[in-house]
């Protein structure tokens, strides 16, 4: 059953308590939270309205649903708020005073503590998957739960885990508990002993636990905390630490992070989770999901959006201090990601992440066609790969008005196909439906076919030179050079493709590069990251090479360098397409 818009509007006008002040510690914030998201007094992402509608759906069904199998318990959902009186803030302006949540922070806790099976009477939720910006009082949260978890919920021999991947990680929210325990009265009832706590009169412990300590073998466990999941690499832990919940009746898996640039990592994967059972109502419903973020659409500049993403605006996030940050993302494009990830929650491909795609997509030109460049000046940028790269081919053509064109040919050999993910595979097949790809029957790339490109290419279009990277080139380079084709050998370093890369990045960014909408290009610029260095000298690079290829961005940033960059080779009876020479620069 998915209840209707009239049956949500039927809950909303029974439960919500429209007299409550936003300071008032009652777990019936809950429904006045929701509520809030849905009437838009709350300016809320996609994914929070979905939350707020799945619990009034679930309320509905609660009443009305005899095959729904949960209710929400009011005792429970208060108890979670009762608890924080005993919590203190441990750090800042607030240090020492007792926790206040936040309706959205009750409408988290009551929501996951409060709701329980019909049948058993106990909890609902096995699992919480919470993704919010930096500095909204995660590990607050985190940290007060978990003590309850060991203190209060009624469960002997509880055994909670702070967890991540390396011990200091795993330290902070465990290390934030010791500190509101030092100041709180469940001192006279909880002992701190060798990185434990000890809750002796129920045989309770609260501990850190990394994947690098001796041995995650014979836990079992009551409560994990995963902490900023977004930096696990590693997929298995997590479910190691889920399989150790088994013998729990009511054991329950606490994660919140912020988003990351681990695209192929668990935290991406529990963030797709979140999103899959939110989107589809009733598909889980043993899993709390709750997401602050953007929206397709937003501008990470507009400060109207922000508070999607950070529902502590204006309390322990700060406007000045996020207005400073975009202000610094604006002007520096490598601190961009970092702003995204941490302060709007959207998950990018790396913390160097490149380029701008919406200004990329802003210089397609579909109807630009390379045979109307016929007799064109052009210079190409080659980049070559033997195997699981792809062969990059970059044709690009100066106009008159300070713009180029730019057209590509892509090739990657059959061989490649057997040795990458499926998902890769049909990305392949996909760009070469297109036309964008070609995938050559060939065990590893073919010199011939990328001789004969060249030449023909010299003789439709009036190329001034053939850049190229030596690695692996040099041979065929020697072989067209003699052919009199125009080669002029690039090294991939610093020095001669910084600056070159700079100037990608500006053209893109003024519109000044034009190419036909070329999906290869835009796929491959999506996965561009830079590192730069103490001189501010940027590499282009990838953070995976199984799943991220860069090869045409790397050939126009060749062909770039020669257009604009390196000194031009003179025409002579010994060079260009009247004479021969090799030319190396770098």
């Amino acid at each position: 059953m998915n209840p209707t818009k009239a049956m949500v509007n039927e809950m909303r006008k029974k439960y919500v308590v429209h007299g409550l002040n936003p300071a008032d510690q009652d777990y019936r914030q809950m429904h006045k939270y929701a509520d809030d998201v849905l009437s838009g007094k709350i300016v809320s992402g996609k994914l929070l309205k979905r939350a707020a509608e799945r619990h009034f759906k679930d309320l509905y069904r609660s009443d009305n649903d005899p095959t729904f199998n949960y209710y929400l318990c009011p005792t429970k959902a208060q108890k979670i708020v009762t608890f924080y009186k005993f919590i203190k803030h441990t750090k800042g302006a607030l240090a020492r005073q007792s926790v206040k949540l936040m309706p959205w922070q009750i409408f988290l806790l009551s929501s996951t503590i409060g709701w329980l099976n019909k049948a058993t009477h106990f909890r609902r939720f096995k699992a919480c998957t919470v993704f919010v910006g930096r500095k909204n009082g995660k590990s607050t949260i985190a940290s007060g739960l978990a003590l309850y978890m060991l203190v209060a919920d009624g469960e002997t021999g509880a055994e909670v885990y702070s967890v991540a991947t390396k011990k200091d990680q795993a330290k902070i929210v465990f290390d934030d508990a010791v500190r509101m325990l030092s100041m709180s009265d469940l001192k006279s009832v909880l002992k701190i002993r060798n990185n434990r706590i000890l809750y002796d009169a129920e045989f309770g412990v609260f501990t850190p636990l990394a994947s690098d300590s001796n041995s995650l073998d014979g836990l079992n466990i009551h409560m994990f905390v995963c902490d900023e999941i977004h930096a696990w690499k590693d997929k298995n832990l997590y479910g190691v630490l889920e399989t150790a919940t088994g013998s729990r009746l009511q054991a329950l898996a606490f994660t919140i992070s912020t988003a990351g640039w681990i695209l192929d990592g668990i935290g991406k994967a529990m963030y797709d989770d979140g999103v899959t059972i939110l989107d589809n109502y009733s598909m889980e419903d043993e899993v709390f999901a709750l997401i602050y973020t953007l929206d397709d659409g937003d501008r990470f500049n507009d400060s109207k959006v922000w508070i999607k993403a950070n529902p502590c605006l204006g309390v322990s996030v700060q406007y000045d201090d996020i207005e400073r940050l975009c202000r610094k993302a604006e002007r520096i494009t490598s601190e961009r990601p970092n702003f995204l990830t941490k302060r709007c929650n959207v998950w990018v491909n790396n913390a160097e992440a490149w380029l701008d795609m919406d200004r990329l997509y802003a210089c397609s030109n579909p109807e630009a066609d390379i045979k109307d460049f016929k007799g064109r000046k052009c210079i190409i940028g080659l980049d070559f790969a033997d195997y699981l790269d792809l062969t990059s081919i970059c044709y690009l053509f100066p106009n008159n008005d300070g713009t180029f064109n730019v057209f590509y040919d892509n090739f990657l050999p059959n061989s490649a196909m057997d040795k990458v993910t499926e998902q890769m595979r049909q990305r392949y097949l996909n760009l070469d439906d297109e036309g964008y790809l070609s995938i050559l029957n060939v065990e590893s790339m073919d010199y011939a076919t990328i001789g004969t490109v060249l030449e023909e290419a010299c003789q439709l279009y009036d190329v001034e030179t053939i850049a190229y990277d030596p690695y692996h080139l040099t041979a065929i380079a020697t072989q067209l050079e003699k052919k009199k084709l125009p080669m002029v050998s690039i090294t991939q370093s610093k020095a001669n493709l910084s600056e070159a890369s700079k100037l990608l990045e500006r053209y893109i960014q003024d519109k000044s590069l034009i190419y036909n909408g070329d999906k290869t290009f835009e796929w491959t610029a999506s996965c561009a990251v830079v590192k730069v260095d103490d001189r501010s000298n940027i590499s282009v690079t990838r953070e995976n090479h199984n799943i991220h290829k860069i090869d045409p961005i790397i050939a126009t940033i060749i062909a770039l360098s020669m257009a604009e960059i390196q000194d031009k080779p003179k025409r002579s009876p010994y060079s260009g397409r009247n004479g021969r020479g090799l030319i190396v620069l770098g």
